[in-house]
């Protein structure tokens, strides 16, 4: 997956634990209703729309950083006039395509592997190189977009910052509630992918495909396990894409047998 463990300080990424194993053990999150009962839940299902870009072309730079940016304008107006429909704060999220080496939020930024939500400005990096976009599989850049923009929802709903007060008993639990958050974005981001999908989404492979790059992302078998099997990941995804509505992603009451 294209998220990864980073400081605290460098605002990239929610990072709850560094080290330790899960066991089987239930963690209910108690008396944290940003995360159990947050009014995203109750706004119902997201509005499908028109995005002017089209599909995703990843045939150069260029036109990788043309329709990639119309996807996340997209991305923003379809957030932006569900919020409004829910009464709810909304921020957009500002894109920053990278072609060549730099540094992002305080990182350096090298590859696709790099790319980023910077929480201290709302924005998103992502890296288009020849090995992982261009000339090679559409389906990828989704992917990224789909996992950038979902956690970018997260914090602007104040659920990233509530998942980093959490207390927590052991390290197992601190896993655990880390996977929550991990998966409750990747479910956001389908949600967002299926606001656009018709149009967005028309020269890509396929939802099946995007799942299946999904699944092969899952925590490996053994070390401590960050952000969900393979199998979860896929579920929580296509349950935000199926269902379009972030009512869907509350994983902070989801079992830990839905969240290892």
């Amino acid at each position: 997956m294209f998220k990864s463990l980073a400081l605290l300080a460098s605002g990239l990424l929610v990072v709850l634990l560094t080290s330790g194993m899960a066991d089987a053990a239930a963690y209910p999150i108690r008396d944290a209703p940003t995360l159990t009962d947050n009014s995203l839940y109750g706004s119902g299902k997201i509005k499908t729309s028109t995005c002017s870009g089209g599909a995703i072309s990843t045939e150069s730079s260029a036109a990788a950083k043309r329709t990639l940016t119309a996807l996340w304008r997209c991305l923003n107006t379809s957030w932006s006039a569900h919020f409004k429909r829910a009464k709810l704060p909304f921020t957009p999220a500002k894109l920053v395509v990278i072609t060549k080496p730099t540094r992002f939020c305080g990182k350096s930024v090298k590859d696709a592997r790099d790319s980023a939500y910077c929480r201290a400005t709302k924005t998103a990096a992502m890296v288009v190189d020849k090995k992982y976009y261009l000339g090679i599989r559409e389906i990828y850049p989704f992917q990224s977009v789909s996992e950038l923009y979902g956690e970018h929802l997260q914090h602007i709903i104040g659920i990233t910052d509530s998942a980093r007060e959490t207390p927590y008993d052991s390290e197992a639990e601190s896993l655990e509630q880390n996977r929550r958050w991990s998966l409750q974005g990747d479910c956001l981001g389908a949600v967002s992918l299926r606001s656009v999908w018709k149009t967005a989404g028309r020269g890509s492979e396929g939802w099946p495909a995007m799942l299946k790059l999904m699944k092969e992302n899952g925590d490996p078998g053994s070390g401590p396990r960050y952000w969900g099997k393979g199998a979860n990941i896929v579920y929580w995804s296509d349950r935000g894409f199926k269902s379009g509505d972030p009512g869907s992603c509350n994983t902070w009451k989801a079992s830990s047998a839905r969240v290892a």
